[in-house]
C-alpha cells in the first residue's frame, strides 16, 4: 500500500507542476441546471439474513423548475423500511440550500461481526435483527465561487434496537439459522449522535463530473454521548481526489482518505458489565450456548472498543472497498487508497429518454475500471499492516438533470459484489 501512496503523491505533483493548466480551472458546464429527469421503479430484492421483497425506487431531479432534488426508497416484504432524501433546496438562491436524509426501519438485520478490525474471518457474523432504527440528518450548506468552496454544519442521529442475534445457516449464510440470544427488553443501541462540519474545496472542471482538477474534503464530527456509559469523541476525516485528464474525455482519478477518532470521554469500559448487557450470562439458556458465548462476548469486546476508542470511516459497502459488504471493517482509524479510470463513451450527447418509468436527457454514459485497498485498525501504530484489496469495473449514466445511475462489480478475497447506487464512489459517511 505504501508504494500506492508513492503514485498518488507522484500524480498530484505531476499535475500541480506538470500540467500547463495545472491551476487554471474552469467550469465546463453550469452549475445550477435546471433539466427535470425523474427514475421511478419497483424491483425485487433479496437480502442477506432477511429474505424477499419488493423495491419502490424513486428519483426526482430538479423539481418544478428547481435545483430541488428528491429520492426515496420503500422496502415491503421480509424487510420493511422507507428512506428520503432531499437535496439542494435552496434557502438563498445560489448560496445557502439545505440537505435532508431522513430513514426508519420496521423490520431489518445487519450483519454484526464478531470483531472490529481487519484480522476477521468473512463467516465469523450474526444476523441482528430489529424493529425499529431512525436516522436523521439535516444538512445547511454554504456555496460559493461557481461551488468551488462549500461550507456544511449539520446533525445526524442514529439509533435502533435489536431483538435478537441470529446465527446464519450452515447451508447458506444468507439465510437465518438458529437464534443465538434474544433481549427482553429490545437492546437499545445509540449509533450516533453528532455535529457534523465539511469543508469541501472543489478545484475542478466540474461539480458532479470532474474530469481534472483537484478536489479535498474535510470532515468534522463532534459524537456526543446520551449517557454516561457512551462515549464522546470527534473524527476527523480528510478525503484527497485528483483527476487526470486522459484521452478526449475521459479521466484518471485518485483517491486518498484518512479518518481518525479521538476521545474525549471514555464510556463504560468494564468488560464484565459489557457482557452482562450483552446477554453472555444468559447463554446457557440459548439452543446454542457455545455460539452464544462467542457473539455476546464479541458484542461486549467491539462495545469496549467503541467507548474506548470511538469509530472512524468505516470500510466496505458501494463507496469504499466494494467487494466488501456494508460496514465490514470497523476501527478508531482507517486508511483508503483507490484508483479508476472513467472512460467515457458517449457517441452524443442530449439524447432524450422518455419511458414510462423514466424521463431524462443523456448527458454521459461510462464504464470505469477500479482497484482500492484499505485499512483500519483501533491503534495507529497498526494501521496500514493488515490491507484488503478490491477491485472490478462499472457501468455509469450521468443525466441531464445531474443525476448519477452506477452499477459496479467487485471482487475481493471474500467473492463478489453487485452495487446499484445514486451517485459516485468516496459520497457517503453514513
Amino acid at each position: 500500500m505504501k508504494y500506492l501512496l508513492k503514485i498518488f503523491i507522484a500524480c498530484l505533483i505531476i499535475l500541480i507542476t506538470g500540467s500547463s493548466y495545472g491551476f487554471e480551472i474552469e467550469r465546463r458546464r453550469e452549475m445550477f441546471t435546471k433539466q427535470y429527469g425523474h427514475l421511478f421503479v419497483p424491483l425485487p430484492y433479496s437480502l442477506p439474513g432477511l429474505g424477499e421483497g419488493l423495491l419502490f425506487i424513486g428519483n426526482f431531479g430538479n423539481i418544478a423548475d428547481t435545483t430541488t432534488d428528491f429520492a426515496t426508497i420503500l422496502g415491503v416484504g421480509d424487510a420493511e423500511f422507507i428512506f428520503g432524501f432531499l437535496d439542494e433546496l435552496f434557502i438563498v438562491p445560489d448560496y445557502v440550500y439545505l440537505q435532508y436524509l431522513k430513514a426508519r426501519g420496521f423490520k431489518y438485520a445487519i450483519t454484526n461481526y464478531r470483531l472490529r478490525g481487519m484480522d476477521t474471518e468473512k463467516d465469523d457474523f450474526v444476523y441482528a435483527f430489529g424493529k425499529y432504527w431512525e436516522y436523521d440528518a439535516p444538512t445547511f450548506k454554504l456555496t460559493l465561487y461557481d461551488r468551488m468552496l462549500e461550507l456544511g454544519l449539520g446533525r445526524s442521529k442514529q439509533k435502533g434496537s435489536f431483538d435478537k442475534f441470529v446465527a446464519p445457516d450452515d447451508d447458506d449464510l444468507t439465510k437465518p439459522g438458529v437464534t443465538v440470544t434474544e433481549f427482553d427488553p429490545p437492546l437499545e443501541v445509540n449509533l450516533g449522535d453528532r455535529l457534523e462540519f465539511m469543508a469541501r474545496i472543489d478545484y475542478t472542471d466540474d461539480y458532479r463530473d470532474p474530469r481534472k482538477g483537484i478536489r479535498n474534503i474535510l470532515y468534522l464530527d463532534r459524537q456526543t454521548a446520551s449517557s454516561s456509559s457512551e462515549p464522546s469523541f470527534d473524527v476527523i476525516t480528510n478525503d484527497l481526489q485528483v483527476y487526470i485528464p486522459f484521452l478526449e474525455k475521459s479521466t484518471l482519478v485518485f483517491n486518498l482518505t484518512f479518518s481518525d477518532a479521538n476521545v474525549r470521554q471514555e464510556g463504560e469500559t468494564d468488560l464484565e458489565v459489557l457482557k452482562q448487557q450483552s446477554n453472555y450470562y444468559l447463554c446457557d439458556y440459548s439452543p446454542t450456548p457455545e455460539s452464544c458465548r462467542a457473539t455476546t462476548l464479541g458484542n461486549a469486546i467491539n462495545t469496549r472498543n467503541i467507548n474506548k476508542h470511538g469509530t472512524s470511516l468505516f470500510l466496505g459497502g458501494p463507496d469504499r472497498l466494494r467487494s466488501y459488504p456494508q460496514q465490514r471493517f470497523q476501527g478508531a482509524h482507517t486508511l483508503y487508497f483507490a484508483t479508476e479510470f472513467r472512460w467515457n463513451f458517449s457517441a452524443s450527447e442530449g439524447d432524450k429518454i422518455d419511458v414510462f418509468f423514466m424521463q431524462d436527457l443523456i448527458d454521459e454514459m461510462q464504464v470505469a475500471l477500479f482497484f482500492e485497498q484499505g485499512s483500519v485498525s483501533e491503534t495507529k501504530s497498526e494501521l496500514g499492516k493488515t490491507v484488503k484489496s478490491s477491485f472490478g469495473s462499472g457501468f455509469r449514466l450521468l443525466s441531464g438533470s445531474g443525476n448519477l445511475y452506477r452499477a459496479d462489480f467487485a471482487t475481493g478475497d471474500e467473492g463478489p459484489q453487485v452495487a446499484v447506487i445514486i451517485q459516485y464512489p468516496w459520497t457517503y459517511r453514513l
